[in-house]
């Protein structure tokens, strides 16, 4: 039992470390070509998510995503959004409907749905800003969305 324990205490503490820490001593400029690549990756890879840095209180990713996805409420963290491909409808605010803790802070939930939230369809080089606190997901995808992501702590 020993064993596991030390395992488990090892493993939440690799997961508290950022992965790919954001540069401190310099710029990181990345082209509009080098983001349309990187979603190129995702695509034939068949992933969502590409991080160019995470740390504890902010991380920057481009994800792409195809279909719908759960509905999220992050606790503390804000997202700041610009959709560089695709189209979505994207569900904001209103009631989360079967919430269930998930996420990366205390406080997190994940669900099914939305209940009176707001749908709008996002399109490239549509911005969203989305605060700590409110219910948000993609519902849909036509064919696929793509967009840059800052997700930082605001609360």
């Amino acid at each position: 039992m020993r064993p596991l324990v030390l395992t488990l205490c090892a493993l939440t503490l690799l997961a508290q470390q950022p992965n790919n820490p954001a540069p401190t001593t310099e710029v990181l400029y990345l082209s509009a070509a080098q983001i349309t690549t990187t979603a190129q990756d995702l695509a034939s890879t068949h992933q969502l998510t590409h991080q160019f840095f995470a740390e504890k209180t902010y991380n920057m990713e481009v994800r792409r995503l195809v279909g719908p996805q759960p509905i999220l409420l992050h606790s503390k963290k804000s997202d700041f959004m610009v959709i560089r491909d695709g189209e979505g409808t994207f569900m904001t605010g209103g009631e989360l409907v079967n919430g269930k803790p998930g996420g990366g802070d205390p406080g997190d939930m994940r669900g099914d749905s939305i209940r009176g939230g707001t749908s709008r369809v996002l399109k490239p080089g549509d911005v969203m800003f989305v605060p700590a606190g409110l219910p948000h997901g993609f519902v849909s995808t036509v064919d696929h969305v793509t967009f840059v992501m800052t997700r930082y702590d605001t609360k």
